[in-house]
């Protein structure tokens, strides 16, 4: 197989796999907040677009730097991961391709964009290659990974995307330390450090518990005084490695609920200003 069509078959399936894991939400949160914030609709395709191919970025490169680690790990993929194992300079290849890709649609259509996609891709670097193996900093990572992809739902000078980008970082660090609890036995035969890991899953599932109690603070302080308080009912969900998988469906139900909520809120008040100071 030549190197295009190896590339090719590496982003479908790439692509296949994290739908299937039901993941990518960040294009859901982006989208709504575009709508939410009132921006010409051909903008919110080309932002969709955009969307889609930092996430194939995203998870194309996340891929290459973990092949190994993949190929270990139970109960992954692994006829995929032994396709990218075996063709890996095809997969590098399809990661610069959708890099000069999206540097180029992101200079062309706004400072924003742009800054999404570098922003996103210095984090990305650093967590696979370091970050991720360092307990606390892995997740507080993810929360800036959080704040990055929103970026394609906003423009720079949108004080409304900035607040609510923030409660995304917030949510983001909750979820991660979901995944670090469901990947804690895999990782730990691996010898990864992560903050399941070092500091076990329950201390962990504490550690996430906390996350989501300042999640909610933030949301009722900045955003909504009532709809912040709604991310409360995410602590109730049990956090450990054997129903990860189902807790990562709850809690995300009940963000994506409340994000909605706050997104309806801004959306009828029609100015940032007084929602904020009167939350709702």
């Amino acid at each position: 197989m030549n190197g295009l069509a190896a590339a090719v078959r590496i982003v479908a399936d790439t692509a296949v796999f994290r739908i299937r894991k039901r993941e990518g939400g960040n294009l859901v949160t982006s989208l709504t907040l575009a709508a939410a914030l009132g921006l010409p609709w051909l903008d919110l395709v080309v932002r969709l677009a955009f969307g889609l191919l930092l996430n194939l970025f995203v998870y194309v490169l996340n891929d290459c730097f973990d092949v190994r680690l993949d190929l270990e790990a139970p109960g992954r993929d692994h006829a995929r991961t032994r396709f990218l194992a075996e063709h890996r300079a095809a997969g590098w290849g399809a990661v610069a391709a959708l890099a000069v890709l999206l540097g180029v649609a992101g200079a062309v259509h706004s400072l924003g964009l742009l800054v999404a996609f570098v922003s996103t891709a210095v984090v990305l670097v650093a967590y696979s290659a370091v970050l991720k193996w360092l307990p606390v900093v892995d997740v507080l990572a993810m929360g800036a990974w959080g704040v990055t992809m929103a970026l394609v739902g906003f423009p720079v000078t949108s004080a409304p995307g900035w607040w609510l980008a923030g409660l995304l970082g917030w949510l983001c660090m909750v979820t991660e330390v979901v995944q670090v609890v469901r990947d804690e036995p895999s990782d730990r035969a691996a010898g990864l450090r992560t903050t399941a890991v070092v500091f076990g899953p329950a201390a962990a599932a504490w550690v996430g518990r906390g996350l989501i109690v300042l999640s909610a603070a933030y949301a009722a302080l900045f955003l909504h005084r009532w709809l912040g308080l709604v991310l409360l009912l995410g602590a109730a969900v049990p956090l450990d490695p054997e129903r990860a998988p189902r807790s990562w469906d709850l809690l995300r139900a009940v963000f994506g609920l409340t994000w909605l909520g706050l997104l309806f809120a801004f959306w009828r008040s029609g100015a940032l200003d007084g929602w904020l100071r009167v939350g709702g």
